[in-house]
């Protein structure tokens, strides 16, 4: 009961104090523009590559997913203010082996202005106790950015006191295009590569599915709810 209050106090207070992400990166000032738009671009990267664990079964082959991510700047040097949310995510899975599953995923929203299409695919490994993942994605639409990603995780699952708990860690190298930016002072293009840590729990409540998931990198948090269904 208590973990229930504190998560959906957790989504309704982010709710009232966020914004939907920005990809208008020309709000970013020239002289720190590599820092301020790093935080977008992680956050998207971290959105799209996130590796999630349904429990497909051989009777149970197809999972829909839709998950709302909630991301943090702890470095506090993006141009928009934290916290910032993605619009929510769906993803498919169908498990083709016994171990192995394709998954892929999407979005498509628009802010009144343009309009931004997210969209991956990949797989999953998984035996009993722990699931490997690949990812690859991208982001198209906002008029000065272009994000290209792949993302490799590894997570464990074990009970804790009789509830499951996952932890693991994440690696990702992406690539950030900045076009139509008139200015010699913006790079054409920003790419990295992050590590991060997973942690979170499985939740049933009232018969749905529930995973709960934070991404930890040393200058960006991102926490994800994700409700999910499984058929056939």
């Amino acid at each position: 009961m208590i973990l229930r209050f504190l998560i959906s106090y957790l989504i309704f207070t982010s709710f009232l104090t966020s914004q939907w992400i920005s990809f208008d990166v020309s709000k970013a000032d020239e002289a720190t523009f590599v820092k301020q738009v790093k935080p977008t671009i992680i956050s998207s990267v971290l959105t799209g590559g996130r590796s999630t664990m349904l429990n497909l079964t051989q009777n149970q082959r197809l999972g829909i997913a839709v998950s709302m991510p909630i991301g943090w700047d702890i470095a506090k040097t993006s141009y928009q203010s934290n916290p910032f949310i993605h619009p929510f995510m769906v993803e498919g899975q169908f498990l083709i082996t016994e171990n192995l599953v394709l998954k892929g995923k999407m979005n498509m929203f628009s802010n009144g202005e343009e309009s931004v299409q997210v969209a991956g695919y990949g797989c999953n490994y998984f035996a009993k106790s722990w699931f490997s993942s690949v990812s690859i994605g991208w982001l198209e639409g906002p008029k000065h950015l272009r994000v290209r990603y792949v993302d490799t995780a590894i997570t464990i699952k074990r009970s804790l006191f009789n509830m499951p708990v996952l932890f693991g860690a994440g690696f990702n190298k992406y690539r950030g295009n900045i076009l139509g930016l008139n200015s010699d002072d913006i790079p054409r293009l920003i790419e990295n590569s992050i590590s991060y840590l997973i942690t979170g729990t499985e939740l049933r409540f009232n018969g749905i599915d529930i995973e709960i998931q934070t991404q930890i990198h040393s200058k960006f948090v991102q926490f994800n709810v994700t409700i999910f269904r499984l058929f056939f």
